[in-house]
């Protein structure tokens, strides 16, 4: 949710409200027919692109969740990508409450057969929330973790090389979490594997969102806090808990997000205090590893309720320093899905956050005093560690109640779109506010300076579920980028992108002398053509709940070759260079072992 309407509307309460009060969700959102128009949408833009839903063909039409479950229940939908079976197409891995996961193979074509039960990974009981694959104890395998729903353990499941995976939760390092005691609402949000440290292997950070209000915003002041009028400094709230010293609420168990280094054999030890991260606090939803400073480093960016999002600098894998403030960054209040992305085209990695907004002209989810509800940021990166709040100029601010987003370019134009989910519901105070926004589709006409434009109900994409993670991939493997939607409550959604085609490229990377972090987590890609260049990241994890796969997809429009990829890999300070060659491809680039 955000947890953000809480402490703004006498707090001790409201939680056990939220607790107490069923959650509204709908079974079917996107039927044939489509659903009802969005209420503040009188006219469709026109667009480029064409998407249809393919949910029931592609093998997807099990709901989420049970729908009568209540409170932070309706914050959670989980979706992975990855090529579990190590075949070339992607499969899927959905997260589930109250139901077995379910681990979706691909048969090539955009099909997908559940086979969760006999992978034996159907997750841990009582639910399930994030999940992530990687290579976890360096044997050339990807193994799973999943994040609890709950009070329970992160489930560890090691891969057998066969299609099966072992449970090895209790020797992981992951089964040693303080106790929730009665905290029901708790719940881990995120999992991201990430070799912070450049020693070859996969490290793991689990972030966590919290039950427990602080106690502060108990008080009466906090709900006279005022927004800062330059808009740059720290969200007001968070600089007024910190001068608090973030008091938690009394009794209130510990947070339980946690950054844990990997031994290189799966074993994996808390080194969360040892590294200056202040995980208690931070409610925290999405954490993504990024060199945001340009010193060969990938710093940590997590989006967090309440005023908590945070910008930490990586000091050589040894440390982090919070440089929230320094960074002009984290204004954002009700920080949530996190796409860490080019978002201007000027080669610098930009921080797109959801947070909770109207949707065009509607009323703002929840009446909070014109406080938190000052929707998405787009910050425009520096390249040293600094960022510049550019969501109005760019057209990105109110998308809803927002969660997960992705940016990528479905019509292989060169100019990428953002697609965002969004909706929350917790009973009859908020359901017509925000329970059937729609997903939103930013395009843009390939301009930096001009804002967006929202396209989705031109696109075909009308979906009004209680959307949560969200991921951009090639299910059908036709070289564009099709769409799947993890809706709370009701099924996922897949749309296959029909838009006339144009050409593409993926790059894939392959480190044979990395045991752990084989995939180039962390790399820097820049793909050359003779209308220019395109610069993007491996970045491990996903936004909100999901993970995207470890590839990079570039489109290059009426361009018929590249004429080089430019591979700068983790640690690297000169890049690895692939020679041009025919577009419409995979290409699976091999670090060189004399290269850089």
């Amino acid at each position: 949710m955000s947890g953000s309407n809480v402490g703004r509307v006498a707090p001790a309460l409201a939680f056990a409200a939220i607790v107490a009060t069923l959650v509204a969700v709908r079974l079917t959102r996107h039927d044939a027919a489509g659903p009802a128009e969005p209420r503040d949408r009188s006219a469709v833009a026109m667009t480029k692109l064409r998407f249809v839903d393919v949910t029931e063909r592609a093998g997807l039409a099990e709901p989420h969740s049970h729908a009568d479950l209540t409170g932070e229940s309706a914050m959670t939908a989980g979706a992975a990508v990855a090529d579990v079976d190590g075949d070339g197409d992607l499969d899927v891995y959905l997260t589930r409450v109250g139901l077995p996961n379910r681990l979706l193979i691909n048969d090539g074509n955009g099909a997908f057969v559940d086979r969760a039960a006999a992978a034996g990974v159907e997750g841990p009981a009582g639910g399930s929330s994030a999940a992530a694959f990687g290579d976890i104890d360096g044997d050339g395998d990807l193994d799973l973790i999943v994040t609890p729903a709950g009070g329970a353990s992160p489930a560890v499941y090691l891969s057998n090389g066969d299609g099966t995976f072992a449970d090895a939760t209790a020797t992981s390092g992951l089964a040693d979490l303080p106790a929730l005691g009665d905290a029901a609402l708790a719940q881990a949000h995120g999992v991201t594997l990430s070799d912070f440290d450049r020693d070859g292997d996969l490290d793991v950070l689990m972030t966590h969102w919290d039950a427990q209000v602080p106690a502060a915003l108990a008080d009466a002041g906090a709900n006279d806090i005022e927004p800062d009028a330059d808009g740059r400094t720290v969200c007001p709230r968070a600089r007024w808990l910190a001068a608090r010293g973030f008091p938690r609420a009394a009794d209130a168990p510990a947070n339980r997000a946690r950054l844990y280094r990997n031994d290189g054999a799966g074993r994996l030890s808390d080194a969360t205090a040892d590294l200056g991260l202040p995980f208690a606090q931070i409610m925290g939803f999405t954490g993504r590893f990024a060199d945001v400073d340009g010193d060969g480093w990938d710093d940590l960016l997590v989006t967090g309720d309440f005023c908590t999002s945070r910008v930490f600098r990586n000091v050589e894998g040894q440390r982090f320093e919070d440089i929230t403030e320094a960074s002009r960054a984290a204004t954002d209040e009700n920080g949530m899905g996190s796409a860490l992305t080019d978002l201007n085209g000027d080669g610098i990695i930009d921080w797109f956050v959801t947070g909770i907004g109207p949707v065009g002209d509607a009323p703002a989810p929840l009446q909070l005093g014109g406080f938190g509800n000052s929707g998405n940021r787009a910050y425009l990166g520096g390249g040293d560690g600094t960022f510049r709040d550019a969501t109005d100029e760019l057209g990105l601010r109110n998308g809803g109640w927002g969660w997960g987003a992705a940016y990528a370019d479905f019509a292989n134009d060169g100019v990428p779109e953002l697609v965002m989910t969004n909706g929350y519901s917790i009973g009859a105070d908020d359901t017509a506010e925000s329970a059937d926004d729609p997903i939103v589709v930013w395009e843009r006409d390939g301009s930096s300076t001009r804002p967006a434009r929202e396209v989705a109900r031109a696109a075909g994409i009308r979906d009004t579920g209680l959307g949560r993670a969200l991921v951009a991939f090639d299910a059908d493997d036709d070289g564009d980028l099709d769409l799947l939607v993890a809706n709370f409550g009701a099924e996922p959604v897949l749309y296959r992108n029909d838009t006339e085609a144009a050409h593409w490229l993926t790059v894939r990377l392959d480190d044979p002398a990395t045991a752990g972090n084989r995939s180039g987590f962390g790399a820097r890609v820049r793909v050359v053509t003779a209308s220019g260049a395109t610069t993007r990241w491996l970045i491990a994890g996903g936004s909100y709940e999901s993970q995207e796969p470890a590839e990079v997809h570039v489109g290059l429009g009426v361009q018929e070759r590249f004429d080089e990829i430019e591979v700068t890999w983790p640690g690297a300070t000169e890049p690895q260079i692939v020679r041009g060659a025919a577009a419409d491809r995979t290409i699976v680039v091999t670090r060189t072992p004399s290269g850089p």
